[in-house]
């Protein structure tokens, strides 16, 4: 699996910080009532973080930079020591979102 640098200032890095501060090792991200709803998950266990309007650009921003990497299968660096994976799953329908936070 290769590797690519994460875009400084995105809106994913902000969230896997916040998980990261939460304890979280995942983060999940699912649509519901027009919201992306993000959730730190440790040991099964989620905790939300953030809750985007599904029509915002901070929203769009973050599914387009999350399909990206899924489609390439690479890690991304964030050179903090932390590693992301991203997988997308079904959700009644709807695409949701794993990444794994993997320390380097």
């Amino acid at each position: 699996m290769t590797s690519e640098p994460l875009q400084d200032k995105s809106i994913l890095l902000e969230l896997v910080e916040k998980a990261i501060k939460a304890g979280g090792s995942e983060i999940e991200i699912e649509y519901k009532d027009g919201r992306e709803r993000v959730f730190a998950v440790s040991q099964g266990i989620g905790v939300g973080i953030a809750s985007l309007d599904s029509k915002s650009e901070q929203a769009r921003s973050l599914r387009d930079e999350l399909y990206r990497i899924a489609k390439k299968k690479r890690m991304i660096c964030l050179g903090r020591g932390y590693g992301l994976q991203v997988r997308i799953f079904d959700s009644f329908g709807e695409d949701a979102f794993r990444i794994i936070i993997k320390r380097s």
